[in-house]
């Protein structure tokens, strides 16, 4: 976890040592686990505590609020799922084959770790900004990234190509955790699929109006 990372999280302090890294985190992942349990209304803090073995006191070193251990959540996942879009895509020489190995890492993603639905989509009843400033910031990020890559692109209104794209890859996503699809399934849904799709269209000639 990057320090610099924490600094910009409001409402949360970064630790000053290693062990206090190791603590925030045990805090970070027992509060996890709790919320995808129950509600996040129905979770304390001392349950959070709890969990984590750790005193109550502990938890306000370095979150002020129950809703600031749930920013942090939202934007570590951000952070990570980020992070393994721009590793599957290095090396991409078009947008083509960005798209493509994109989809797939948010997938697998999606699959290795299923409580990011749960912890995205649950921020809307938390705190609304949460939910918001998490698609907005994906989508002004991949519109910009689109928008270098104009030249392949039939449409230049890249925001809306941005939310399309995204939709695709967060619902295959949740395909993927829903039915625990393995590698080989995700490469055949991707390639034989939603490629085909995006290079062709949905429809056939003959189901178009005249």
């Amino acid at each position: 976890m990057s320090k610099n990372f924490v600094e910009n999280i409001k409402g949360v302090h970064p630790p000053k040592t290693n062990l206090g890294m190791a603590k925030m985190q045990a805090l970070a992942e027992a509060a996890e686990k709790l919320f995808t349990q129950s509600s996040f209304f129905e979770v304390s803090v001392s349950d959070i505590c709890r969990e984590a073995h750790t005193a109550v006191g502990t938890f306000y070193i370095y979150f002020e609020t129950k809703t600031d251990i749930y920013r942090y959540l939202v934007e570590d996942y951000q952070r990570r799922i980020k992070r393994s879009l721009a590793e599957s895509i290095a090396g991409c020489e078009s947008r083509y084959e960005r798209e493509r190995a994109g989809i797939k890492s948010f997938v697998r993603f999606s699959v290795e770790n299923p409580n990011v639905y749960h912890i995205v989509w649950g921020s809307l009843a938390v705190e609304k900004d949460l939910f918001v400033n998490y698609y907005m910031s994906f989508a002004d990020s991949y519109a910009r990234a689109l928008s270098s890559d104009l030249h392949e692109l039939l449409s230049e209104d890249v925001m809306t190509l941005a939310y399309m794209l995204m939709g695709i890859a967060s619902f295959l996503g949740l395909r993927g955790m829903l039915e625990t699809l393995n590698n080989e399934q995700i490469d055949k849904m991707v390639d034989e699929t939603v490629m085909t799709i995006l290079e062709k269209g949905l429809f056939k000639p003959s189901a178009l109006p005249e």
